[in-house]
């Protein structure tokens, strides 16, 4: 992977010296080699992103994001990258932008409901799924996560209740032994549960916007 990292990088400096040659001018060319270097910065920023270092990977995607043409799918990338960094409240700015792009993308919901949990804005995620659930009764993923999030509040009898909702529509749910688990646990001690964590990972692997294409 990392000499993917230098093939890549080498790459885009060789696009850029060559750019720098004014003997042989071709109509458009700045801009062809513009989008070269750009569509270079995005597999280098693919690339530091798939060794988990998120801090490179975002410094990519923001050059990427200078090409006009790609603007939004790195942009997206850059707040997925943001996430899975657990940097919380820079992924809240970008998910909330690009649902203003597409609103009506379900997994950028739940995204962005994931990470307001994890920021701690427990009352904003529940309000969020709860506004998910009445939206999208068919997708099994959002009671769950409803669920965890309710028991993170100590609200272990609410989500008991939810949890009876998840077991008629969902009956073959396989985070039901695990959520009845935590629940009884819950109850059996004082209402409370651990905040969402890692066992339940963020849906950042959601397909972009429509609009980010």
């Amino acid at each position: 992977m990392k000499g993917k990292i230098a093939g890549v990088f080498l790459s885009a400096c060789i696009i850029a010296s060559c750019s720098t040659n004014t003997h042989f001018l071709i109509p458009g060319g700045n801009d062809v080699t513009t989008k070269k270097i750009s569509i270079e910065y995005l597999a280098i920023a693919d690339a530091y992103a798939d060794l988990e270092k998120y801090d490179k990977a975002a410094d990519y995607y923001q050059l990427a994001m200078k090409d006009k043409k790609l603007y939004w799918s790195a942009y997206y990338k850059l707040g997925r990258t943001y996430a899975l960094a657990k940097k919380w409240s820079d992924a809240a700015v970008v998910y909330e932008k690009l649902l203003e792009r597409d609103p009506s993308n379900v997994n950028l919901k739940l995204s962005q409901a994931y990470i307001e949990a994890m920021s701690g804005n427990l009352d904003d995620a529940l309000i969020i799924y709860k506004k998910l659930l009445e939206e999208y009764p068919d997708n099994e993923t959002i009671p769950v996560n409803y669920i965890i999030v309710l028991l993170s509040q100590g609200r272990a009898e609410l989500a008991e209740e939810q949890l009876g909702i998840l077991k008629q529509k969902f009956p073959d749910n396989k985070s039901i032994p695990d959520l009845s688990k935590r629940i009884q646990d819950a109850l059996q001690g004082d209402g409370s549960a651990p905040s969402p964590s890692a066992a339940d990972p963020p849906p950042v692997d959601a397909p972009a916007p429509d609009s980010a294409q």
